[in-house]
């Protein structure tokens, strides 16, 4: 990656933010592109492309499938978290696998680093650190950036690129306020400013705008907690990758490489626990005394995120709970950071302090950081495509925070998108890579975020997708790099030829342990009854089969496979009703259609769809205040419209 200060020429795609929602749209997009210099990534500060932001980890509960798939369709999330991990654990492992999750507490600088390495491979990108001030328009194309200074070092820039397409993604930027107690400074992260310029240019173009908010928690100093009065919250003993590429614990596959970051072993960290602690009745009562002094809870910010409330929130939620778990994550090898993940909060420093102090074994935990709100511009995301193309404004796609969602997964899936539909758009070709809600966690997130807007940052639950058991963590691979194969994302690099040889080897491999498992016999049973037995774990399965078929399967085959026969009853009656609906699931509707006109419609489902515009009759079916009533009146005026 050049850092682009010599360039005077066109770009294919022009990527604007270098988190995690940029560096996915710029990886994307320069899979497709390939050639030299095709991708610019605009960033504030090129020191912090990659930064957690928040906490030091990546997936979880739906967002570890996130990630998953992010991998599957040629994405880097997944090989950086492989490569930088220090606490790898598998959620919900005891229950079924449609609602498993893998997560990696991440080493905070390693992961940066990781990302910037993979990112310094590629020709294609080029880095501009400046601040994106204006667009360039031909009529309702957007064609370029005008550019000013960033707020980094770079004193030498030009003052504007053209692209065939624009992707925004500026995260919590967008005329960010961090807020501690009464006090209030600028900036969309600690010691980083705003951007101030961006929002204004959206709100002269039309575009409306909303507010959300999201909160961090104080940082201790590891050397001043009393860490042996703490219970261990120790990693997996043998951790699972998020990527396809990397080897399992203990393998003797090969791994992956990519400038500094090797998987040939793993994990490539030594594996640290976490501790866990909790907050005190006499805190709470603190807390409940200075509720007035956290703009968070007095309503003065806007809307955060209901699923990861403040601990004043919790306070007063829970009023007959006592004590809430804190855990107390290092963030890095590297130095002696702490996270406490549990009390985010933008109370007062003297507040948070009385907080800390009384947590079991923090009374003399020295803080690094106290927590913060930040609160930042978005746009409704109703203005926007499942391709996360802007429907006002041809040639510009928005990704991440910007469209009401929180998350570096979420974040890094949308960049996907955009990245591939830039790409697209760039090159000639339909942007139209849609993932439907029966493919990917990716396909019911963009779905939900263009027929619904969001009152809260919105994140991601296995709860949201209906078709669950199809989205697997253990089947991403399968579900998605064959449309990462057709799509031509593979084709280019070395890694990409690496995945495509690894997703041959597993269809090979499936395929064999199929044949085997019809054959085997488990108590004079088939095998294939016996994996229905509730009794039958995974573990008794692989020795079973090993035996039997004289020959040993990689675990990721073995229980992608095991799931689908295990669950094939359940999987059979979800295809079937996704079959059933799938035509009016994916019928079109033309983006010329004048709702307004359509005076028969009830006033209610006719304000919604002029309101969120929908693609398809999917779409229109789950806009609030439409009814199936609604839907089959709409399919006859498009109709007569037509």
């Amino acid at each position: 990656m050049g850092n682009g200060l010599d360039n005077s020429g066109e770009f294919g795609v022009i990527v604007v933010g270098g988190g995690h929602a940029g560096v996915e749209a710029a990886w994307a997009a320069a899979n497709l592109l390939g050639g030299e210099r095709s991708v610019a990534l605009v960033t504030l500060r090129a020191d912090t492309i990659g930064v957690m932001s928040c906490n030091p980890a990546i997936g979880g509960l739906a967002k570890g499938q996130l990630v998953n798939e992010i991998d599957a369709l040629g994405g880097l999330m997944g090989l950086a978290a492989d490569a930088t991990g220090i606490n790898f654990a598998l959620l919900n492992r005891s229950r079924g696998p449609a609602v498993r999750g893998p997560r990696a507490q991440s080493d905070r600088h390693a992961y940066a680093r990781a990302v910037r390495a993979m990112l310094d491979t590629r020709p294609e990108i080029v880095l501009h650190e400046a601040a994106v001030e204006r667009f360039i328009l031909e009529g309702d194309r957007v064609v370029g950036v005008r550019l000013g200074k960033g707020t980094g070092d770079s004193t030498d820039f030009p003052e504007e690129l053209r692209a065939k397409a624009v992707i925004l993604t500026t995260g919590t930027f967008m005329r960010g306020l961090m807020h501690t107690g009464e006090d209030v400074t600028a900036g969309g992260r600690h010691g980083e400013g705003p951007a101030v310029g961006i929002s204004a240019e959206l709100a002269r173009l039309g575009f409306e705008l909303g507010r959300l908010r999201t909160g961090t928690p104080p940082r201790l100093k590891k050397s001043t907690i009393d860490w042996d009065r703490l219970e261990d919250q120790p990693p997996d003993e043998h951790p699972e990758p998020f990527s396809a590429l990397t080897p399992l614990f203990g393998s003797d596959e090969a791994g992956w490489s990519v400038g500094r970051v090797s998987a040939a072993r793993f994990p490539v960290l030594e594996p640290t626990p976490c501790k866990k602690t909790t907050t005190t009745p006499q805190a709470h009562e603190f807390v409940r005394d200075n509720l007035h002094r956290a703009p968070m809870f007095r309503g003065d910010l806007a809307p955060g995120p209901r699923y990861c409330p403040s601990i004043e929130d919790k306070v007063h939620r829970f009023a007959d709970r006592t004590s809430h778990t804190v855990f107390l994550e290092p963030e890095s090898l590297e130095d002696d950071w702490v996270y406490c993940n549990g009390i985010a909060t933008s109370l007062p420093a003297d507040v948070q302090e009385v907080v800390v102090r009384t947590m079991p074994g923090c009374a003399s935990a020295h803080v690094y950081r106290w927590g913060y709100a930040v609160e930042y511009d978005m746009v409704r995301p109703h203005q926007i495509e499942a391709t996360g193309r802007a429907k006002r404004y041809e040639g510009l796609f928005l990704a991440g925070q910007i469209n009401g969602t929180s998350g570096y997964e979420e974040a890094a899936a949308q960049g996907l998108v955009a990245g591939v539909n830039a790409a697209l758009l760039a090159i000639g070709r339909e942007p139209n890579f849609v993932l439907g809600r029966d493919e990917a966690y990716i396909g019911v997130m963009m779905d939900d975020l263009v027929t619904r807007t969001p009152v809260e940052p919105y994140r991601m639950f296995t709860s949201r997708a209906e078709h669950r058991l199809l989205l697997r963590s253990d089947n991403a691979v399968d579900r998605l790099t064959p449309k990462a194969i057709e799509l031509g994302l593979l084709d280019g690099t070395e890694l990409g030829r690496q995945r495509v040889g690894g997703f041959r080897r597993r269809e090979a491999e499936a395929s064999v342990l199929r044949t085997a498992i019809d054959s085997a016999r488990v108590d004079g049973h088939p095998m294939t009854h016996a994996l229905r037995w509730p009794q039958y774990d995974d573990a008794q399965f692989e020795r079973d089969i090993t035996a039997q078929a004289n020959r040993r399967f990689d675990p990721r085959v073995l229980r992608g496979v095991s799931s689908e026969i295990r669950y094939e009853p359940y999987i059979q009656r979800q295809a079937n009703e996704i079959k059933r609906q799938r035509q009016m699931e994916r019928k079109r509707i033309p983006s010329h259609v004048n709702y307004r006109t359509m005076t028969s419609l009830r006033t209610e489902a006719r304000q919604a769809l002029d309101r969120f515009k929908p693609s398809t009759f999917g779409q229109a079916s789950r806009l609030e205040g439409v009814t199936p009533a609604d839907l089959t009146l709409l399919a006859v005026l498009v109709g007569r419209q037509q």
